[in-house]
Parts: C-alpha cells; sequence; structure tokens
C-alpha cells in the first residue's frame, strides 16, 4: 500500500459541478468504487496484472494552479492542478519506470518486453504552464518528459481556436450587457455556429457557462470557427495577441531551456489541424513542415510525432513515418506493448476531473474508467 493518503471523496464528489446529474451519478459512483479498491488494495494488484511487460504513456495538456484554471479557457479535460501534478509524479517515480523517450523507442525497437511497470509522460501543445509550473514539479522529482509542439504557436502568443473563441465569447457576453444595442450584430455573427444564445448567459462571470457552451463542439476549430474569431475580433476591436496571456505557448528559448532540463520534444503540426479533416496537401504540409522547424531548432532531430486531436488513419501514419519520424502517439486508451504498432501508440488522458486523487488516478492508470 502506498503512503496514506486523506481521504476526500467527498470533495472529489463535490467539485463536479459543471456535470448534468446523470452525469455526476456515473462520477460519483466511479470515485466510490476508485477509492473502495485503492484502499483495500485492489488497484494495485491490478496495476501489475494489467500492467505485465507493458507500459503507459501518460497525456497530460495542462498544469494550472487552481486560480488560473479559474481563469482559463481551456475545457475541464485538458487541466490538472499543479498540486495534483505533484501527487501524480511522487506516485509514478515510486511505482514505475519512468522512461525517456530514447528508453522507450528502444524498447518497441527491439521489441523489448517492458520487464516492470513503466511509463512515459508526454504533454501536448506546449503551453506556456508547461514551462512555469510542470517543468520546476518534473524538476523536482528528477523526471523526464516529451512535450508535442505545433511549431506555428510557438513564441507568437497565439491562441487555439477554441481558447481564442471562448475569450472572445466572455466578451461579447459582457459588452451586450453594457451596450445592448451591439447584442444585434454580435448574436448575427454567433448565429452563424448556432451560439447567438451564449448572449443570454446571466452568470456574472461567464466564462464557465461559455466553456460548457463549447462543449457540443469537440473540435471548435476549421475555417467556420477561424471566420468567427475574426469577426468577432474585428466586431469587438480586440486582437488576439490581447486576450490572454495565460492561455498561450512556450517560446523558442523556453524550449532551449526546457531541452537542457530532461525535457526531449516532438512534433505535433504546425497549425494544429485535425489531421482527418483537411486535405492530403495540408497533412503532407502539417507534418513535413513540423519537422523540418523542429530539426532546424533543436540540436538532434525528432522522431515522435503526436496526432493533433488525435486524428489518424493509415494513409496520415504512413505520411508521419514517411516524413521521418520513428514514432507516432494517438488519443486512443490503453497501455502500449513492445509489439505494437510504433505509429498507433495509445495514451492515458490525465485531467483534474477524473484523476485528482491517487485512488482516481491508479484507476485510470489500470485502465479500469
Amino acid at each position: 500500500m502506498d503512503r496514506a493518503e486523506p481521504v476526500h471523496m467527498a470533495r472529489d464528489v463535490s467539485r463536479v459541478t459543471d456535470m448534468t446529474a446523470r452525469e455526476r451519478l456515473g462520477f460519483t459512483l466511479r470515485t466510490i468504487v476508485s477509492y473502495v479498491l485503492y484502499y483495500a488494495g485492489v488497484l494495485h494488484l491490478l496495476q501489475r496484472i494489467v500492467l505485465r511487460h507493458k507500459a503507459v504513456v501518460l497525456m497530460y495538456h495542462r498544469v494550472l494552479t487552481p486560480d488560473q484554471r479559474r481563469q482559463t479557457a481551456s475545457q475541464a479535460g485538458l487541466v490538472v492542478e499543479d498540486g495534483t501534478f505533484a501527487r501524480q509524479l511522487d506516485l509514478l517515480k515510486r511505482r514505475f519506470a519512468v522512461l525517456t523517450l530514447d528508453q522507450f523507442e528502444e524498447r518497441l525497437a527491439r521489441r523489448q518486453p517492458f520487464d516492470k511497470p513503466c511509463c512515459l509522460i508526454t504533454f501536448d501543445d506546449g503551453w506556456v504552464d508547461n514551462f512555469n509550473n510542470a517543468l520546476p514539479v518534473l524538476r523536482a522529482y528528477g523526471l523526464p518528459a516529451v512535450i508535442f509542439l505545433p511549431v506555428n504557436f510557438i513564441g507568437r502568443r497565439r491562441l487555439f481556436t477554441r481558447e481564442a473563441l471562448t475569450h472572445l465569447l466572455v466578451r461579447a457576453v459582457k459588452v451586450s450587457r453594457l451596450e445592448p444595442s451591439r447584442r444585434g450584430p454580435l448574436g448575427a455573427h454567433l448565429a452563424t455556429l448556432g451560439l447567438e444564445r451564449v448572449l443570454e448567459i446571466a452568470d456574472e462571470d461567464p466564462l464557465d457557462a461559455v466553456r460548457a457552451a463549447l462543449q457540443a463542439h469537440r473540435y471548435a476549430n476549421g475555417p467556420a470557427f477561424e471566420a468567427l474569431v475574426s469577426a468577432l475580433s474585428a466586431e469587438l476591436g480586440v486582437r488576439e495577441t490581447e486576450l490572454s496571456e495565460l492561455d498561450t505557448f512556450i517560446d523558442w528559448t523556453q524550449v532551449d531551456r526546457m531541452s537542457q532540463q530532461g525535457v526531449t520534444f516532438g512534433g505535433h503540426g504546425a497549425e494544429h489541424h485535425v489531421l482527418t479533416q483537411v486535405s492530403t496537401d495540408v497533412v503532407q504540409s502539417e507534418v513535413a513542415s513540423s519537422k523540418d522547424v523542429l530539426d532546424t531548432r533543436l540540436t538532434t532531430p525528432v522522431r515522435a510525432f503526436a496526432y493533433p486531436g488525435g486524428g489518424w488513419n493509415a494513409d496520415i501514419a504512413e505520411t508521419v513515418k514517411a516524413s521521418g519520424y520513428r514514432l507516432a502517439f494517438t488519443i486512443e486508451s490503453g497501455p502500449v506493448s513492445c509489439d505494437d504498432n510504433p505509429f498507433a501508440l495509445r495514451r492515458v488522458n490525465i485531467h483534474e476531473g477524473m484523476t485528482g486523487s491517487t485512488p482516481m488516478f491508479m484507476a485510470r492508470l489500470t485502465g479500469l474508467f
């Protein structure tokens, strides 16, 4: 049994206020089961059985303080809090062999089974908090990580379309309250994507409600969403670079500093396009330009790629392979065996809602939930 953790089950359940009644019931049941199995020692047994001769690849995105978490435009499924991240690394260091990308790749290349529970820590996107919040914790525990970068966002203070649109919608709500005459033009822009009801949000701080309204759009990107961002930016008189510093990405100086402190980098496209939603020419450009930029910027050629938004198929995987990558990661959940397809590697998504406590984290790693 691991070192005892205070029982936070009631706290974990109470935090899921943004769920429907049905979702909340399901979450509550999963939480109870996780705690019971954890303190009965069953999850530790499951870890040994399920991960025997396998590795688990953890997929993180953002590590935020509680205050930052309340301010971000990112969806909840991308975020863990800094204290949670520290607890998770503590467990990983004690119960797993945390591999470097070189060590992980070597096992796959040799088809050598993982002789003990192993894991690989990965981050998608290269958010600025990876440098500010995640790196100090990684260094404190002496653990390596891999970060997949969408190169056209690095150092440019750009936001992803979803985050930019979220911040703009919050501003639109506030402006429509202060200046009712502008509600019509704003609503006309929002109607292009069926979002005009956002202007009816009555919350004093509309951010949570806006994030909830966008949950119906899995990706919230592509030409229609980009056009709406441009239209709202013009209507509200605000530039994208003025929307949020919190929701931007690291720069190349930070990439260099992280490279010197145990962090490896991989490709994640250029414009972060979901590759199954664009033409073959765009796929080839996204993959090739990603590798070209990273190979120019970094001291060693990049070898790993993560499919943006998890969008991949056999043809896309072949394009990634032909561009010189040796590994590619999906967002499909599950452990990795040494003889798996190196261009269809599974990962386990880690976020605060499903892994905010050690029992829930263990249940997630073993594939229970």
